[in-house]
């Protein structure tokens, strides 16, 4: 048996790119679409179809490493080349399906043991379902940390602090503030205030749609940590209507400064750009 498994694993190995293109035939059989097949996709397919061939007749544990390998490797390519998940996943089980075909030719002409494809089966399958894995763990992986790079980004643009003299920057906010920009607004605002050397920060609200108790909360937290800092905080941009559920809330705004007009603020102070 261990001759017939060496010489149905060569031949696995030396028909690798007829199998590889296969898998477009496959697919079509069944179909689905297919992308003209590049020379890069043509080896990738082929070096995963060499190593179904020389797990066969190579110690097992080295191959299986190549497996993962291949696996890790493609996973994070699927991502680089924003490839979904589940469509990746899909073009795996063609692997299968291209070589059972291939064995089954086989049996059908004489050429090995029923004992031998069992055996290759058992060597087969296992090794397909763990490259599976290993791809599908590295695309999370990889995909978790570009969105995680994607939200830093985000984040940081979501809380810039803008310097508009040596002394004087502005904060402008847009959006919701919840929990996690909240924190994200103390962290940063006094970051830069001190990076900056600020002594004068308007935080402007005039993008902020909703403030209820726990946002109003939230900027008496920023406001008393820049004051520690020897910051002064001017509140601007406060819209009637936020100025309304300010009140019915009962937040108290009296010993915070506001101003209702960033600009005339600025302009009151001589710092404003003046309309061309």
């Amino acid at each position: 048996m261990e001759s017939q498994l060496r010489e149905l694993g060569e031949k696995i190995v030396k028909h690798k790119y007829d199998f590889a293109r296969k898998i477009d035939e496959t697919k079509k059989k069944h179909g689905e679409h297919t992308s003209p097949l590049t020379d890069e996709v043509l080896e990738i397919r082929g070096e995963l179809f060499t190593f179904f061939g020389e797990a066969l007749y190579q110690d097992l544990e080295d191959v299986e490493r190549r497996f993962i390998a291949w696996g890790h490797k493609y996973g994070e390519l699927a991502v680089q080349f924003e490839i979904p998940l589940d469509m990746a996943l899909k073009s795996t089980r063609y692997y299968r399906v291209v070589l059972w075909d291939f064995i089954r030719n086989e049996i059908d002409n004489e050429n090995f043991s029923v004992q031998t494809v069992l055996k290759a089966a058992s060597i087969i399958d296992p090794l397909l379902d763990e490259t599976v894995h290993a791809f599908s763990l590295a695309y999370v992986e990889k995909n978790n940390r570009v969105l995680g790079l994607a939200r830093e980004a985000i984040e940081e643009l979501s809380v810039p602090v803008v310097r508009l003299t040596r002394s004087v920057a502005v904060l402008p906010l847009v959006g919701t503030i919840d929990t996690h920009r909240s924190k994200l607004i103390m962290e940063t605002s006094l970051e830069k205030c001190t990076e900056l050397q600020v002594e004068h920060l308007f935080i402007d609200l005039s993008g902020v749609p909703v403030i209820d108790t726990m946002v109003a909360h939230n900027l008496f937290k920023v406001i008393n940590s820049l004051k520690l800092l020897g910051v002064k905080v001017t509140l601007s941009g406060m819209r009637p209507e936020l100025a309304q559920t300010v009140v019915s809330l009962g937040i108290s705004f009296e010993e915070i400064s506001i101003s209702g007009n960033l600009y005339q603020e600025l302009e009151a102070m001589g710092i404003a750009p003046q309309p061309n």
